[in-house]
């Protein structure tokens, strides 16, 4: 939550959508299909050329790096991470363009692709990820859905629908009280078909194993992103399996079926002396972000807190935080949302004014009070409104901590749920405070620490080394890819949490 006071809307797709409106506009007729150079299938792409397909990833490139908080700021790291990218992706058998990797500075795990060969990790995977084999299978998956054409397959398939158009109107009509959500990102983590992410995991293997590459890793490092969404379900207050709503297996579903299916492909093509690289990948991340950095603020659980702005506030369980460059969120049940963010400058009149005439321009608002939350002027409100994700009933709240910044609170609630969820959403708003200059002294950045393990030290041992509020032995484990059980070896290297 960096570029924290203002109002950034929900634009960031707008270019690709115009460039292919362009583009069908330029045209008679669809175009038929093309032939996957991977797989040998006809696909579905519409009017998408090279070309065209080149011209939206440069436009969009920006655009995913703006929406997923920048680069992160580690360039030697980025040039491992894009020379075992280029390793793998030579083994593609498309080469009428040029593959190029980006670490994302966001915590969140996951990894994607835009047309033209961008493809992206985020700090958050490298951080789960435990050896050199394990990064070349995710960049061999990404590899995979470009090389089999499934981005320029999707793309065809909105220009065939109208998709685009679609979603730019409603993107242009939206009234101002909506504009800035923060999702952008997730318009760039788009799920693909059973068969496409199919095709992607045995293009993967295949490719990883091409480059020399353990192609066993992946399997595991399924395996290792399955716990991880189990434990981090079972910390937010989710059903057992579920995934979380940016998580990569959210993006890229999991199955038994496609765990199985990955293992026989490894097996069938698994070398006598595959490379796995474990210390060398870890060697390199030493030092990683984990998690926030301080300009953005902590999401600690449920609870969000800025050492800077010294603030803090807590999100109702059930909800799953994310925080973006602009604003932070959380996503509840049936698509109930909670967004907070910042206004900077001074406010004209009285808090109700500006929620009336300036943020709820337009808009009919009923139950407006002016509240004390925690020693600070506050104004709370209701509406009803029209969403892309339909009717909701929304509750505002600006609060004013000195004269020229205040903080808003936007809640959309089903309005079946509103009962059920209102009286959390409150809590949450009633929780916000500001923290005193000790309280704010003592937040701290966590960063990924390699260590090895000395003679005798128990996966508990290591555990009460990291900075983690729960569970810490599973996630200790969850962490190094450790299963329940399996032992820990002197000199090993491993990965602790600390500032």
């Amino acid at each position: 939550m960096r570029r924290f006071f203002g109002s950034v809307g929900l634009r960031f797709s707008g270019v690709w959508i115009l460039l292919v409106a362009a583009i069908a506009a330029s045209a008679l007729g669809l175009a038929a299909c093309a032939t996957s150079p991977a797989t040998g299938k006809p696909v579905f792409t519409g009017l998408m050329t090279t070309a065209s397909e080149l011209q939206i990833g440069r436009a969009e490139n920006p655009r995913v790096l703006a929406a997923f908080g920048g680069a992160y700021a580690d360039p030697a790291l980025e040039r491992y991470v894009g020379e075992v990218g280029a390793r793998v992706a030579r083994q593609s058998e498309r080469e009428d363009i040029t593959y190029s990797f980006a670490v994302l500075n966001s915590p969140i795990v996951n990894a994607l692709a835009i047309p033209g060969g961008h493809i992206y990790i985020t700090r958050g995977m490298l951080a789960l990820i435990n050896n050199e084999a394990e990064l070349a299978g995710v960049l061999g998956h990404e590899v995979g859905h470009i090389a089999a054409l499934h981005i320029s397959q999707q793309v065809g398939r909105e220009q065939a629908l109208g998709l685009g158009l679609s979603v730019l109107g409603a993107v242009v009509q939206e009234p101002l009280i909506l504009r800035g959500t923060g999702l952008a990102a997730t318009l760039y983590l788009r799920s693909f078909s059973r068969q496409e992410e199919y095709e992607a995991d045995m293009l993967g293997v295949r490719y990883t194993a091409r480059a020399g590459y353990d192609p066993r890793a992946m399997v595991q490092f399924l395996r290792t992103m399955k716990d991880y969404e189990d434990l981090d379900a079972k910390i937010n207050g989710r059903l057992p399996g579920s995934a979380g709503v940016f998580s990569f297996l959210a993006t890229h579903p999991t199955t038994v079926d496609r765990f199985q299916r990955a293992m026989a492909q490894a097996r069938a093509v698994a070398m006598a002396k595959p490379e796995v690289g474990r210390d060398r990948y870890l060697k390199r991340i030493d030092g990683l972000l984990y998690g926030e950095g301080a300009s953005e603020g902590f999401i600690r659980g449920h609870s969000f807190v800025h050492p800077i702005l010294k603030i803090h506030f807590r999100f109702p369980d059930g909800f799953q935080p994310f925080n973006t460059p602009g604003r932070v969120f959380a996503v509840g049940p049936s698509n109930s949302l909670i967004v907070f963010d910042g206004v900077r400058g001074p406010m004209k009149g009285t808090l109700a004014s500006y929620l009336a005439q300036q943020w709820a321009r337009g808009v009919t608002l009923h139950d407006v009070r002016s509240v004390n939350i925690n020693g600070l002027d506050a104004v709370t409100a209701r509406t009803a409104v029209t969403t892309n994700r339909g009717p909701m009933e929304m509750m505002l709240a600006v609060i004013r901590t000195d004269p020229s910044h205040a903080y808003r609170f936007r809640a959309e609630i089903p309005p079946a749920l509103m009962s059920t969820l209102a009286p959390a959403v409150e809590q949450t708003i009633m929780s916000f405070t500001r923290l005193t200059d000790r309280e704010a002294a003592a937040l701290k950045a966590r960063r990924i620490r390699i260590v090895r393990v000395a003679a005798g030290e128990t996966v508990e041992d290591l555990a009460r080394k990291c900075d983690f509020e729960n569970y810490p032995a599973e996630q200790f484990r969850v962490l190094n890819g450790l299963q329940p059980g399996e032992p820990l070896t002197a000199g090993q290297l491993v990965k602790i949490v600390g500032d």
